[in-house]
């Protein structure tokens, strides 16, 4: 007998197996059927008979009639007296219920992954191909058993959470500003917003390298290769001109200059990515391969949709890949940063002043605000002068101060963006007096040529 059949025989003896003690322990103790119910699905019984008894069980348990042997045996008609009676026999005890909820769901996702690793060896298209794969990610992602914890389990664990000596475990920025006002932790996700031109790509580059140096990070990018990406990136870390970069037009000193700073500049552990083409799914399958911590996407509204779902409306589009994004990261523990294009801003009719972005701006989806933990909107504070300062606000902030906001200086020649100190009070948007004393007092002012501290 040949290593692959002993390796399929053994999982579906695992799976019957664990396909028994579960209907089993629901037939001894009907205090698991709930338990069991929030874990396990029909599509995880491969055996017909096994798949009917457990849906009469959820049918029976839904109409709230109590679950016993006899009261199933009725729902389910003449001839499943001896079924039932052996499934009983078969259980030892309804006490080992969590072992064999999780033997389940592995070894059902395992026998279905085999069977597309099947299908995948006979697809005939590179379009069907990539369905088959998509399947295979989503299982991997599928609905996780339902974690939850009393007030007494509550008060015990925040103890030992809050020692005092634990230090929590928050993304780095590697930006002081940004750490002490955004507390973003696994699963979180993050939405940059901005108009045109504004920088976003650039930021979110310079935040990316920075949390690198502490993280695993991907940077997946719709909008440029990644070569053109390394070349910002070179010019952000080196503090060279991207102008003579893209011309090609570099010094000698200018090389020299870069081998010796080669440390610092290979130091974050920051893979760049040519996203063109992947899904939410695809996202997903690579970043968990590569084990990231943390996950650039430039930008949402430009991440590929499944073929079944490329009919939808661009609201419809938009809004299954923010929840989608929003769910890779919860159920992976991976702190999702998301780029997102804002609508096309107004002028004002007194002014001729283009405002500065709103949250209801997040273009396509009201669905992007209500998934992210944060939103960041960066904008110039004069539209019509591209040189004009830039401004983050902190629009959304669950864990921190919201309307919070920060002025940046960019220099487009070296990618760069340097804080600068708050507005003057003669600003034409002031944030609200009692909001501004509280954080005047944290920044410190620093000339307009001296980068963000990595």
């Amino acid at each position: 007998m040949s290593e692959a059949v002993k390796i399929t025989e053994q999982l579906s003896q695992n799976l019957l197996n664990a396909q028994v003690g579960v209907l089993g322990s629901m037939l001894i103790d009907p205090n698991t059927v709930g338990q069991v119910l929030q874990s396990i699905k029909d599509e995880d019984f491969t055996e017909r008979q096994y798949m009917t008894i457990f849906q009469a069980i959820r049918h029976l348990f839904a109409d709230g009639v109590p679950i016993d042997p006899i009261v199933i045996r009725e729902k389910l008609g003449a001839g499943w007296e001896d079924q039932l009676k052996e499934l009983i026999e078969a259980t030892p005890t309804a006490a080992n219920v969590d072992a064999y909820i999780d033997l389940l769901r592995q070894s059902s996702t395992l026998y279905k992954l085999q069977n597309i690793g099947f299908e995948l060896s006979t697809a005939i298209t590179l379009d069907d191909a990539r369905d088959l794969i998509d399947k295979a990610v989503g299982l991997q992602g599928s609905k996780p058993g339902v974690k939850a914890m009393d007030m007494a389990q509550g008060f015990e664990r925040f103890f030992d959470r809050h020692d005092g000596e634990t230090k929590p475990r928050f993304i780095n920025w590697g930006v002081p500003v940004m750490d002490e006002r955004i507390f973003a932790e696994a699963g979180d996700m993050v939405v940059l917003g901005g108009y045109p031109s504004d920088g976003k790509t650039a930021l979110a580059l310079q935040f990316a390298a920075g949390i690198g140096r502490s993280h695993r990070v991907g940077f997946f990018s719709y909008e440029s290769t990644k070569e053109k990406l390394y070349d910002r990136y070179i010019a952000n870390t080196a503090m060279l001109s991207y102008t003579k970069i893209k011309r090609n037009t570099l010094q000698e000193a200018n090389y020299s200059e870069l081998l010796e700073l080669k440390d610092k500049i290979t130091g974050p552990q920051l893979t760049l990515i040519d996203a063109a083409g992947m899904t939410v799914l695809d996202i997903q399958a690579w970043s968990q391969s590569h084990h990231y911590d943390v996950v650039f996407v430039d930008y949402l509204q430009k991440i590929a949709s499944p073929r079944d779902q490329r009919k939808q409306s661009d609201f419809e589009r938009v809004t299954a890949i923010s929840s989608g994004l929003q769910q890779f990261g919860r159920i992976t523990g991976t702190v999702v940063i998301a780029l997102s294009q804002l609508s096309r801003p107004d002028r004002d009719k007194k002014t001729g002043k283009i405002r500065p972005p709103m949250l209801s701006d997040l273009r396509s989806s009201g669905q992007i605000e209500q998934d992210a933990d944060v939103v960041l909107l960066l904008s110039r504070e004069d539209y019509d002068d591209k040189n004009a300062v830039r401004k983050l606000l902190f629009a959304k902030n669950k864990e921190g101060e919201a309307f919070d906001w920060v002025r940046f200086k960019f220099d487009g020649d070296t990618q760069t963006f340097s804080k600068l100190a708050p507005e003057p009070e003669t600003d034409h948007n002031p944030p609200d007096p009692k909001q501004r004393s509280m954080y005047d007092k944290d920044f410190q002012v620093l000339p307009s040529s001296t980068p963000m501290p990595f």
